[in-house]
């Protein structure tokens, strides 16, 4: 309404100011009989007619014109004002200083699927089922008794992984990070590496450790560098200028 406001006050300026110079009354057509009737005995002089014998449009035609084309002319250029006005209005304010604003994975590319199992590999399956339903507080149980039962089993890493993430949904970034680093730390070589490194790099971003998130996401580079983690890494890097 603002915007508006100021348009039609600057249209009507405008408009004021281009009748201040022109003459009232130019834009009334011209009568066929201007001035008092003649009187008797005196003899009137028509004006002469251009060499082309056509008679000369009337002065209040062209006055009434230019002013026409003036109209026209600052209607455009309020409507562009209008059009600036609202685009302006449409873009986003500035940035805040800080640290990037990272969307982190919601876990590893295709997390497995839970399906029949038996010993440890069923207890993972369950505290997987659980995790994926979101119920992290009884998933992370599940995985507790996978690792202690197979510290170093074929799904050690994996209920490593689930487990520490399990902390980092709840938003508890101290308990995940730690976890997370017994991750990275005890299987270097596992598919889940990267993406725990990444993990562990966001846990200090929310943690407010700078040099640690800054630190780890270089080692992700150094360590990983052909994998997709790695490249998100460079991202984060590179918006603090780094």
């Amino acid at each position: 309404m603002k915007a508006r406001s100021w348009t039609g006050c600057l249209l009507t300026a405008a408009l004021l100011g281009a009748l201040w110079g022109c003459d009232p009354y130019a834009y009334i057509p011209a009568r066929k009989q201007t001035g008092p009737p003649p009187q008797a005995g005196v003899e009137t002089t028509p004006a002469p007619a251009p060499a082309g014998g056509q008679p000369s449009p009337p002065a209040a035609t062209e006055a009434g014109g230019d002013l026409l084309q003036q109209v026209q002319a600052l209607e455009a250029r309020v409507q562009r004002l209008e059009n600036r006005l609202a685009q302006l209005n449409q873009q986003p304010g500035p940035v805040a200083p800080g640290y990037p604003a990272p969307k982190p994975a919601a876990g590893p590319a295709s997390p497995p699927k839970p399906g029949p199992a038996v010993g440890p590999d069923k207890t993972f399956q369950e505290g997987l089922r659980l995790y994926q339903a979101k119920k992290y507080g009884a998933a992370r149980e599940k995985f507790f008794q996978s690792l202690k039962s197979q510290p170093q089993g074929g799904k050690a890493f994996e209920s490593r992984y689930y487990l520490a993430d399990s902390f980092y949904q709840e938003k508890k970034y101290r308990e995940a990070s730690v976890e997370f680093n017994k991750l990275v730390t005890q299987h270097p070589k596992s598919t889940l590496a990267p993406a725990g490194m990444l993990r562990l790099a966001l846990c200090y971003h929310h943690l407010q450790q700078k040099k640690n998130y800054q630190s780890t996401l270089k080692k992700l580079i150094q360590k990983y560098p052909q994998s997709a983690e790695a490249k998100e890494a460079q991202k984060w890097l590179k918006s603090e200028g780094r």
